[in-house]
């Protein structure tokens, strides 16, 4: 039976006697294994040192020039250490240690996964701004005194599941408004879009359907 990559952690197995030099091959799914069950990295923003600590296990930052997001383990045998890199695969979970939370590999990014009853704040200061992946469950507080469009996009360039919640609070004193692209509907409106009602005024959006979306709360106006 031929050696074949297994869904999952994607460890290979089921060799042909004598296919390989499957004593390393094992090893290596072994390393794997113990990195990525009850998966557990230092940090996902310090950068790699020339020189870790046997054992060290780090993401790779998302602004590194060479092998950007991916985990880093430190190992080899004694003098020949070396960072080892996994390339992460969708749905991966990582417990960071320096951020005391759990972030998931999604859509080629590593994606914050909220703590239960606690949500994430992302600011946003400039006048617009697409709506991306790290942005679910989160609460988008627009802060600037410039008006600020955000937007949502179609579900072929992000891929948000289907009942998605973002939250959206007017902070500042530019006016916040939500817009979809064409072909996505808001409140049944295709292309619509709508402000929300002054400052402070809060409102939520979720996706009920594919490339439609439904907006709640203190809204200035119908969606037109």
């Amino acid at each position: 039976m031929p050696e074949r990559i297994m869904p999952g952690l994607g460890l290979r197995a089921f060799y042909d006697p004598g296919q390989r030099n499957w004593g390393t091959s094992l090893s290596e799914d072994l390393r794997r294994l113990s990195v990525l069950v009850q998966a557990t990295a230092l940090s996902r923003s310090t950068a790699l040192p020339a020189v870790g600590t046997m054992g060290d296990i780090l993401i790779v930052p998302a602004s590194a020039g060479a092998n950007a997001n991916a985990i880093a383990l430190w190992d080899g045998a004694l003098g020949a250490e070396a960072w080892v890199f996994l390339t992460p695969q969708p749905g991966w979970q990582v417990w960071i240690t320096d951020e005391a939370r759990t972030v998931r590999f999604s859509a080629g990014n590593w994606v914050e996964v909220p703590h239960p009853g606690v949500v994430s704040i992302r600011t946003l200061t400039g006048t617009e701004h697409t709506l991306e992946l790290i942005d679910l469950g989160c609460i988008l507080e627009t802060t600037g005194s410039s008006d600020i469009t955000v937007t949502i996009p179609p579900e072929a360039s992000v891929p948000f599941e289907i009942g998605t919640l973002i939250n959206i609070t007017q902070v500042g004193s530019g006016e916040a408004t939500v817009a979809v692209a064409a072909d996505v509907t808001l409140n049944g409106v295709t292309a619509g879009s709508v402000a929300l009602n002054g400052r402070w005024a809060g409102v939520a959006l979720i996706k009920r359907a594919a490339d439609a979306w439904v907006i709640q709360g203190a809204l200035a106006g119908s969606v037109t």
